[in-house]
Order: C-alpha cells, then structure tokens, then sequence
C-alpha cells in the first residue's frame, strides 16, 4: 500500500514546485497536491493545464476569503505546506525596499502555516532574502512609522549613493556614510528597530511552534539543473514531532569529484545537455522567442551561452533572456559596453529552450502570449531541484512516523 502526504502550493506560478514534489519518492511514501493558490490569472491557467487534479484559487493571498477557500479546499488540513513568495523585494537585483508590501508576504505564508498546521513547510526564494532587513514585529505602530521616515530620510543622502540606496541594509551596518551626529543617531535608531528576513522568519513561525532552518544559497546546478541558479530554501518542521529537517547533498559539481563519504559527485549538466538535440529553431512550429530589440543594459554584459557549459540564470524578463549558443560573439568594446560580432543573427533562448533549462518535462505548456510565458518559465522553481527538496521532506516525514492524510 502506498501512501501520500498531502501539499498545498502557494504562489504557486507555473507549478514548478508542485512538479518536483510530485516526482519525488522515499520508500513506499510520496506527495499529492491538493491546492494552489496564485494571484496571476495566467499563473493559474498554466497551472490548471499541466495538472488538472489539483484544486486551484485565484486569489491574493493577503485576503481572508482566500485564506478560507483555501482552508475549505484541503479540508481544513494539510500535510505539507510549500511556495516562494514573490521575490522582486529581495533581489540582489531590485530597490530592496523594506517599505515594498511584497516584503511582507512572508506573513501571509506563516498564517495560512498556522491555519492548516501541516507537520512541515518549504519556503523558496532568492539568496538576496538572507541580508535584507524589515521592521521588528514587536515594535509599536508608532515606532514603525518613525522608523520609515527616518530610513527614508538617511537613504536620500546625497553620500550614499545609487548603490547604497538600492540596498539600505549595507549603509546601516556602518556610519561611515553618515557625517554628522544627528544622522548617525538617526540610523542608531533605526537600527534598533530593524532585523533581518531570516530573523523574522524564524521568530514568526517559532512563535506558532515550528523550527526552521535555511539551506543558505545552493546552486541549481549542484543538483543535476543544467543552470547556475542561486536560491534559498527555509524549512519548518511542527515542533514535538520529533521531525528532523534535512536538505538535499549536492549530485553535481562544477568539476567531478569524490565526497568524504565516498560518494561520486557528477560534472555539471550542459546546454548541450539540454538543448543540444532540438532541431533547428526555424523548423519547430509549436515555439516562440521573443525578438525585441537589445537595450544598453542587455549590451552591457556578456549574454551569450556556452555549449559546455550550464546557462545563466534564466530570468522572468523577456527583454534579458539569455542568447543561444549560436548566436554571434559578444565584444567588450568599454567597460558595460558590447557589440556582436560581424555574421550570424542574434538569437535570444526560445520558450521551449528555456523551459527545458529549468528542467520542465518536454510536453509541459505555458499560456499567455511570450512575455508571458518567459515571466512564468523564469518565475519557476527548477522541477529538478525541487524534486530533491521534495525526497529530503519526505525522508524527514517517514523518519518521525507522521502518518500521512492519504492511503491508496
């Protein structure tokens, strides 16, 4: 007889979480998803495409009725709770805004945890979450406000900079940036006030009994995606339970070697590993590329794939996805500035290639027109890798002897 503990995915997207928990097995044990949950309408018509056993909810999650419907769905309980709440205000690559709401939908995740009580949980999302700051939950509405105003007033010095500006965490760490008295009590202050994602993380699930631990950044490529691909994974167990939170060992590695436990790690996967075997792009007639223009920012790094070895990351962003291997050289002419190489036409990664870097089964469809689809395959949490998460969450249930929800 096998068994099954059962999922929910929040912010669930294209599904790429739910497709790795479903490819996950322990023994005699694996997962059924029974609910998703996702704002994006055409997150959810992906979705409900590639798995239409699934119950679905349209809906922020921020709003109780989802809240309800989504308790309603699962039936008051789940086993395992799994998601990544959107990542923009935590991106190395972003304004890194504490005032961004998107910063704060962490808390949402914590009350639905609280509300269905699953034995455990996984929050995915990208390394930026583990140095950015937010305010202290335990502060009074009135300090929260004076200590907005006073971040705000400290990020429009002149003498911090565009950088510093985009990451606020970095010029608090120090006064140096700050040539006056006033100003360095100022950031004192906020300073008192403040603490990071990761911090908060844990003290909010701690506070409705789970531990928590976070992976640090893992590369996607350490676990066969054929793609460089930094992330972090925060997972809970319900203390008392005796459960012990694993997370998955590296498969792969940039050059193979022998582990100290003897264990062979493989070369990272490929493009070519990849996409190496598709037929030419001109004779495929169920793809797309994006052929907009390239922008200064595009030009100004080197965007072209190697054949040997994995991608880049593969971004949300039609505009910024990767070049094809094939595509002409990229020549530094200055520094942020570039130019391709005389011959051959400039070819950005199609959804079909993209998809499969991500570690997407072949037959697995997108719905939208092409930006759409390039933000959903980007958005996704590798298959692959969330395949591995999944096993190690497995491995963790079975070793506590929780008693799965389903039976077959």
């Amino acid at each position: 007889m096998k068994s099954k503990f059962t999922v929910v995915d929040l912010f669930c997207g294209a599904g790429g979480l739910t497709q790795g928990f479903k490819q996950a097995y322990f023994e005699d044990f694996s997962f059924r998803i029974v609910a998703a949950m996702d704002i994006w309408k055409r997150a959810i018509e992906t979705y409900k495409l590639n798995h239409p056993e699934v119950k679905t909810i349209l809906g922020d999650i921020r709003d109780e009725k989802t809240k309800e419907d989504l308790k309603k769905a699962v039936g008051g309980h789940v086993d395992v709770v799994i998601g990544g709440p959107p990542c923009e205000a935590f991106s190395l690559a972003g304004k890194r805004d504490p005032n961004d709401p998107r910063s704060k939908l962490f808390y949402d995740y914590v009350d639905i945890v609280e509300k269905l009580r699953p034995y455990m949980f996984v929050m995915e999302n990208v390394k930026g979450i583990l140095t950015m700051i937010t305010l202290r939950e335990d502060i009074s509405q009135e300090a929260k406000k004076n200590t907005f105003e006073a971040l705000n007033k400290l990020l429009e010095l002149e003498s911090v900079g565009k950088k510093r500006r985009a990451a606020p965490q970095y010029l608090l760490r120090e006064d140096r940036y700050f040539d006056d008295t006033e100003k360095r009590k100022m950031a004192d202050y906020v300073r008192r006030h403040i603490t990071t994602v990761p911090q908060a993380i844990k003290e909010a699930f701690d506070k409705i009994g789970y531990n928590v631990e976070n992976s640090g950044p893992i590369n996607a490529a350490d676990y066969g995606v054929p793609q460089e691909r930094i992330r972090v994974f925060f997972i809970g167990a319900m203390r008392g339970l005796g459960i012990h939170i694993h997370f998955p060992e590296p498969t792969h590695a940039r050059n193979p070697k022998l582990t100290l436990e003897g264990k062979i790690l493989k070369p990272w996967r490929t493009l070519r590993d990849a996409i190496g075997s598709f037929p030419p792009f001109e004779q495929r007639k169920d793809d797309e590329v994006y052929e907009g223009g390239f922008s200064q920012i595009f030009m100004s790094r080197n965007r072209r794939m190697d054949w040997d070895r994995p991608s880049y990351t593969i971004l949300a962003s039609a505009r910024h996805i990767l070049l094809h291997p094939d595509s002409p050289e990229m020549i530094k002419l200055d520094r942020d500035r570039r130019k391709f190489a005389e011959g051959g036409k400039p070819r950005r990664l199609s959804i079909k290639e993209c998809a499969a870097i991500q570690t997407f089964p072949p037959d697995y469809k997108f719905v939208g027109n092409v930006v759409d689809k390039y933000a959903l395959i980007g958005d996704a949490v590798p298959p692959l890798l969330a395949m591995r998460v999944g096993e190690e969450v497995l491995k963790s249930l079975v070793e506590a002897k929780c008693r799965p929800s389903l039976k077959e």
